[in-house]
């Protein structure tokens, strides 16, 4: 009996123009902004455009060695991944070959029609914002150049990726504390993780 063929789950991308595609990660939080930052729906509305072909998905894949390959995707290359927070792809790591890094993006055009750009981040993400998450109290001293928000959220996905318990508030603020000399309040933290993980 013969095999099924298997099915092809990406094809070379010829060109690759920057301009034409955006990181996964901020397609996956304008959805988030657009579903009124709802987690379980921005995850199964994403992967649910990227089957149905409304959002086509691509990656650059960069070899140990330096070199570079761009494919876009099938819908069923999406079928086993999931997206569980906007820099979190997985289930694709079968396809990577050892030492290769995995960079996705999602085709512009798309993503502007299905989620125009109104629907971007919300403020409190944004650290030119005095008032992050409304809710944030500094201590004295300038304003932080990083993206707090961002730089806990990579915390959160280190530690979780390694398989420990999710952090508490007051142990993401200590993270602050050591990174920067300063934390936000324990309760924009709250609200952060709250996002993140709900």
């Amino acid at each position: 009996m013969k095999e099924a063929p298997a099915k092809r789950l990406w094809r070379p991308l010829k060109a690759w123009k920057a301009h034409e595609w955006v990181p996964m990660k901020n397609a996956w939080l304008r959805v988030h902004a657009a579903l009124s930052e709802n987690m379980r729906l921005t995850r199964r509305d994403l992967k649910a455009h990227l089957l149905a072909k409304r959002l086509v998905g691509a990656a650059r894949v960069i070899a140990p060695d330096g070199s570079e390959r761009c494919i876009i995707f099938e819908p069923a290359f999406w079928e086993p991944v999931d997206l569980p927070y906007a820099y979190l792809v997985s289930g694709y790591e079968k396809h990577a070959s050892e030492g290769e890094a995995w960079h996705f993006f999602v085709r512009r055009a798309n993503l502007d029609k299905h989620y125009p750009t109104a629907a971007t981040a919300p403020a409190s993400w944004t650290t030119n914002d005095r008032r992050i998450d409304n809710t944030a109290r500094r201590r004295p001293g300038p304003q932080p150049k990083h993206d707090w928000p961002i730089e806990v959220a990579r915390e959160v996905i280190r530690i979780v990726r390694a398989g420990k318990r999710e952090p508490t508030a007051r142990q993401l603020a200590q993270f602050c504390e050591n990174q920067w000399g300063w934390q936000p309040d324990i309760s924009a933290i709250q609200k952060l993780l709250k996002r993140l993980l709900s």
